[in-house]
């Protein structure tokens, strides 16, 4: 199988492409990032009719005018990669405004494919739409597609074959004669006086991009000299500057090409998405309908997940530990490997995988979130409190992402124009609660606050965007003195995402974090490790290199109500990676458990039976804990069984200092990768250690003033 087929996937975000590309490629999709910037590429390779083909999902575009990061990586992509093909997805119920981008994909002269997507809802909205006419208009192929129907999968992958093997492109020629006239002037001149240009760039696209002066590389003088002419001829022809020129020969082509393919849609249904935005966008509803998705958000992620990190948690601590041991006694392990194996592999690692359930259910519902369209409605919904702080609604959209993971907010900053704005836009991200924050604090809410867990989790994550939006509005009334600019942003139509959309975004969010954060966690879990067992053999943990450190730097907590140094320590690791945390946890309390699990005996035939009986009881305990929240049911009691890594850690903080220490979490300095992310997106070390001063500064002051206010409360 030799032959291999490039196909790079182009189109407007919330077009389906990645829906699409799921429907084609199931399971064979990996997701990774371009080379450089934090932006997500997505790609997937299938065997098809003794073919390869090799699809490339570009960042969603609306334009190749390579004035932000996902335009220049689409357009360097398609230049420099040339891809055999293109696959050009747009929405069929926005036909005009998706038809801009496939005319600027036609003058890069590869052979294009028009995919129809979201096809079964254009025809239940009433659009009427002559595909094979707009074949004749543009010269391309066009296919209906659905990918909740799996409608023209088929036909995409045929069409890929088939114009690969004829590989002829034929391109038509819109605009004005005049124009085109000059196109082709252009090219004869860079024939005689550049032709290795013709050898980097298509040729319609070069002259194009001459025209409009938009290329960032030494261009023969007597190029120059002749394109100024033609412009300046243009210029005066038409009475306006090239670039608008250029923009409305595409733009009347666009709308040329609509009016003659689509027929006007009916007026005798409803439009679910302006009755649905009427709700979700009230002036006054709005907000609260967007806080309580997000209580709910929490509330069922702790509901569902809570029996299954006990589960995780049960299996660790009295089945795999005790196994291991077991296991190493058998071959004469000495005391250091023992202790390696069951602290730093099982206490450390181990005590982190086992909230993957917690990330499972709330990938779940934000992909449901966003299948749906809400996600676009609450970066609206959030402009008018940006604004507040001198920032646009562009500010909130790096916000929205810092919930999932604070280095490609950083990064998406990229979209923000004014300087002042994308810094101080910058400096709020930290304060975001990301995944890695999350899996912390399932565990706290478990042992302290069970029976409101959701609302405890609801209420770190606002607090961490009303410190983000105080800090703000701080800086930016004594140092950067923003004005707040006019926000405009799509908003899709709402829709059912696919069980199969749902759960394979879910999977492969839930697997990078496995494998990416806990290769991460396992190498900060050793090193902390080593650092807890030198000089090894020493019993005191406050005595190796790890306890003094922490120990030295303890006190500053005191006044938090965890000036220990187990907590202490646990923070200083978490200004690696806020996972590790937890992992460090496990390697702190673990010893404590050392001699219970030594003790313990367990053969395989009974582990196995503790593990199958102990997930029976999590899905027991998960339908109480539905029941419960119905409170169709009174919550059960816990119970102390055996020592375990979570009753230790109980005994360490009481309620009100467990929440100051999530507090403190929430909003002290970011991950190292975050920090690197700042430098490099700000060009300077500066911003990068102001962020660090800014983040432990309000951690330390709001931690202290909870702690203090709750005592006098309390």
């Amino acid at each position: 199988m030799d032959n291999i087929i490039r196909v790079a996937i182009a189109g407007n975000p919330n077009v389906g492409k990645t829906a699409l590309l799921n429907a084609i490629a199931g399971t064979n999709l990996k997701v990774g990032n371009w080379a450089g910037v934090t932006v997500e590429k997505k790609e997937a390779v299938i065997d098809y009719k003794s073919y390869k083909i090799e699809f490339v999902d570009l960042p969603g575009v609306y334009s190749l005018s390579n004035k932000v990061a996902e335009e220049k990586i689409a357009i360097d992509f398609l230049i420099k990669e040339k891809p055999d093909i293109i696959l050009n997805v747009v929405d069929s119920t926005n036909l005009e405004r998706n038809l801009y981008l496939t005319i600027q994909l036609l003058e890069l002269e590869i052979p294009l494919i028009i995919a129809l997507n979201i096809w079964d809802e254009a025809v239940e909205k009433g659009y009427e739409i002559d595909y094979k006419k707009l074949e004749k208009l543009l010269c391309v192929k066009a296919i209906p597609t659905s990918a909740k129907e799996n409608l023209g999968i088929t036909e995409i992958l045929d069409s890929i074959i088939q114009i690969y093997q004829n590989k002829n492109f034929i391109q038509c020629e819109h605009f004005e004669t005049d124009i085109e006239e000059y196109l082709k002037k252009i090219i004869e001149v860079v024939e005689k006086y550049q032709p290795v240009l013709l050898s980097l760039y298509p040729k319609r696209y070069l002259a194009i991009a001459l025209l409009e002066n938009n290329l960032d590389i030494e261009i023969n003088p007597n190029i120059k000299e002749f394109v100024a002419k033609i412009r300046k001829d243009l210029e005066k022809i038409y009475g306006k500057e090239i670039d608008i020129i250029i923009v409305e020969e595409r733009y009347s082509i666009v709308i040329s090409v609509y009016e003659q393919v689509v027929k006007k849609k009916r007026e005798d249904k409803v439009d679910i998405t302006f009755t649905l935005d009427k709700i979700f966008l009230h002036k006054y509803l709005g907000i609260p309908i967007f806080l309580f998705l997000l209580w709910l958000v929490f509330e069922i992620t702790f509901t569902f997940s809570s029996p299954f990190v006990d589960w995780f948690d049960n299996v660790l601590s009295n089945v795999i530990s005790v196994w291991a041991i077991s296991l190493l006694d058998y071959v004469g392990a000495s005391e250091f490997i023992k202790s390696f194996v069951t602290q730093a592999v099982i206490g450390g690692v181990g005590f982190v995988i086992a909230f993957v359930p917690v990330l499972f259910v709330l990938y779940i519902l934000i992909a449901i979130l966003e299948g749906t369209g809400y996600m676009a409605r609450a970066a609206f919904l959030m402009d008018r409190f940006t604004s507040i702080v001198g920032l646009s609604g562009k500010s909130f959209i790096p916000l929205i992402i810092g919930f999932g993971c604070n280095v490609p907010a950083v990064y998406s900053t990229r979209t923000i124009e004014s300087p002042k704005e994308k810094i101080l836009t910058i400096l709020m991200i930290p304060f975001m609660s990301c995944g890695a924050r999350l899996t912390v604090y399932t565990f706290f809410v478990s042992l302290f606050f069970r029976e409101y867990g959701s609302l405890v989790l609801l209420s770190l994550y606002l607090l961490g965007v009303f410190m983000a939006v105080i800090v703000a509005f701080i800086l930016n009334k004594f140092m950067f003195k923003t004005y707040t600019e006019t926000f405009i942003l799509e908003l899709p139509p709402y829709r059912f995402p696919t069980l199969k959309y749902i759960f394979l975004n879910t999977w492969i969010k839930t697997k990078s974090f496995i494998l990416e954060a806990g290769t991460f966690i396992f190498a900060t879990s050793i090193v902390v490790w080593f650092l807890l067992n030198t000089p090894f053999g020493e019993k005191n943990k406050e005595n190796t290199i790890f306890g003094t450190i922490s120990k030295t730097i303890a006190p500053v907590f005191e006044p938090m109500g965890f000036g220990n140094w187990q907590s202490a320590g646990a923070l200083l690791s978490g200004f690696v990676a806020k996972e590790v945390v937890l992992s460090t946890m496990g390697n702190i309390y673990a010893p404590e458990l050392a001699e219970q699990e030594e003790n313990k005996k367990l053969s395989f035939t009974e582990g196995v039976k503790e593990i199958a009986v102990s997930f029976l009881d999590a899905n027991i305990q998960l339908f109480k804990n539905i029941l419960s929240t119905f409170k169709l049911i009174k919550p059960e009691e816990e119970k102390e069984e055996n020592i375990t890594l979570s009753s230790i850690v109980k005994n360490s903080f009481t309620p009100l200092s467990a929440y100051a220490f999530l507090v403190f979490l929430l909003l002290y300095t970011p991950c190292l990768a975050t920090i690197f992310a700042i430098k490099q997106e700000t060009d300077s070390f500066k911003w990068a250690f102001f962020s660090i001063f800014i983040s432990l500064t309000t951690a330390w002051i709001t931690s202290f003033i909870v702690y203090n206010i709750g005592k006098l409360m309390f």
